[in-house]
């Protein structure tokens, strides 16, 4: 065969084999493998390509440019098999398979000794180089570009150390002095974490090595937080202690298990510092949970008549009239009275017994998420909406929780529970910050103990409301009992017996 029909013959099966190449890897497209061998595959097929070429054209074995040809394909070729050992064996079988995690970086550093290494025979072998010059005037090379890069390098082998301890990983989220955040990259030379404001810090690996390093993580992602509140020396311990482990139990983000706890730190000038102590699960959104912990304490304070103690040096000069007190207290009087003047439960009642009941009243505040009632509970209240708004949840038999109303401003509840003595039939929580006035057993039985008239006309006006809503909170609670059909005489005889009233 004459040298042009040995070239083109040959020029024919290069194209041939890159062509049956490029089908096969179009096919494969989908598989991980595929994606990942494809440029150092392609790359092994035009050095093959440009090999045949030229031996068609009767160059010989010996010219550099065939010699220059037979490395680099070589060199792809190793590449292309470091890939595929990449996606089969480190990430495959040995990450998906047996859930062995084999650092980036060593899985890198396996791949460059094993090209420095081919690269070195190959030398040797195609172009007769002596390995031995080689490593001498690479050892003194080494060393000059060692001093000159000795901060990379540093960073280098401090990498790999973080590598091979493994004292965190991508997703962790970690804090290295005052930097804090969570690690989205790691290479040879850096740590990449993401602030909680989204900002990307940069922190070399050599950092990394030498400072402390906090890893909220691990050994799980639950980590125990604090919040520090100081209160007054009048306030029982054992009541403190109650009113905040409720409220920081029931913020949201708070883990139930393990449970919080609070312990008192000491006694300050001004007041008994507490330490509450509670559990999160994800400490990305420490601080949003912090502001649900502090903000339910306040509520929870408030309610209880519990006050943060000004510190004893701070000096406040005013000057407010002699019966400044008394003026608060009968605002508020006035302020209670008009809110349970237009009552349709208080309407038999005088003006006389709604100043009675205006005087003895509270007020509270509950924050959005907080529980005004629990069904099921027992009560002695009723509840007047101030301010804000509350829906009504009625839990079914089967478990199902349905939202049946809502209710805001000069709305009220718990005219069965104030009467009778009668368990929450619904759950009341807050959807926005509401207040409250609430009215107890007490203050109401002393109104209506001296007057029976009165009290059998205000059962009559709480049966009324009864036949408007029982029947609509029964159906949504799967229960038969329906309020509206009690007759009045006995709801009367219910109501006596429960204030204690006698005929």
């Amino acid at each position: 065969m004459n040298l042009s029909a040995t070239f083109l013959s040959n020029l024919t099966l290069a194209i041939g084999l890159g062509l049956g190449v490029a089908v096969l890897l179009w096919l494969l497209r989908r598989f991980a493998f595929a994606q990942r061998i494809r440029l150092s595959l392609m790359g092994v097929v035009i050095g093959l390509g440009v090999y045949w070429v030229l031996q068609g054209a009767n160059y010989s074995s010996d010219d550099p440019a065939v010699k220059i040809v037979i490395v680099l394909i070589a060199l792809l070729a190793t590449n292309a098999v470091l890939q595929l050992i990449d996606a089969m064996l480190w990430r495959y079988l040995l990450g998906r398979q047996r859930n062995i995690v084999i650092p980036r970086l060593l899985v890198d550093l396996f791949n460059a000794i094993a090209l420095i290494a081919v690269a070195l025979v190959l030398l040797n072998r195609v172009f007769d180089v002596d390995l031995n010059a080689v490593l001498v005037t690479s050892t003194v090379a080494s060393a000059v570009i060692g001093l000159a890069v000795q901060d990379t390098l540093g960073n280098v082998i401090s990498g790999l150390a973080l590598q091979l301890d493994r004292p965190f990983q991508v997703g962790n989220w970690i804090r290295v002095n005052d930097q804090e955040g969570e690690i989205i990259q790691m290479n040879w030379r850096t740590v990449t974490l993401q602030s909680i404001d989204h900002h990307l810090i940069v922190i070399a690996n050599s950092n990394m090595a030498r400072n402390d390093i906090v890893n909220y993580s691990r050994p799980s992602t639950q980590q125990r937080l604090r919040v520090s509140i100081g209160l007054s020396y009048t306030d029982p311990p054992g009541e403190v202690r109650r009113v905040l482990l409720r409220a920081v139990g029931q913020a949201e983000g708070v883990c139930a298990e393990p449970p919080p706890e609070v312990l008192i730190r000491e006694y300050g000038e001004s007041a008994i510092a507490y330490d509450a102590h509670y559990w999160v699960d994800d400490y990305a959104r420490h601080q949003h949970v912090r502001d649900a912990v502090l903000t339910r304490i306040w509520y929870a304070l408030q309610r209880e008549g519990m006050s943060i103690p000004f510190p004893i040096r701070d000096v406040n000069v005013r000057q407010i009239p002699e019966d400044y007190a008394l003026q608060t207290q009968e605002h508020r009087r006035q302020q209670v009275f008009i809110q349970l003047r237009p009552l349709a439960v208080f309407a038999p009642l005088s003006d006389e017994q709604i100043e009675l009941l205006a005087r003895k009243a509270s007020s509270h505040r509950y924050t959005a998420g907080e529980y005004l009632v629990r069904q099921g509970e027992v009560g002695d209240s009723l509840f007047v909406i101030k301010s804000g708004r509350a829906r009504v949840d009625v839990q079914g038999t089967n478990g199902h929780v349905t939202t049946v109303a809502s209710r805001g401003p000069n709305d009220f509840f718990g005219e069965m529970s104030l009467l009778t003595g009668e368990r929450r039939s619904a759950s009341v929580i807050a959807e926005t910050e509401t207040e409250v006035i609430i009215v107890g057993k007490e203050s109401i039985a002393e109104v209506l103990s001296e007057d029976l008239d009165r009290l059998e006309a205000l059962s009559k006006a709480v049966e009324a409301r009864l036949q408007e809503s029982a029947a609509k909170i029964a159906a949504s609670a799967g229960k038969q009992d329906d309020h509206s059909a009690l007759p009045t005489t006995h709801l009367l005889t219910r109501i006596q017996n429960f204030l204690g009233i006698n005929r």
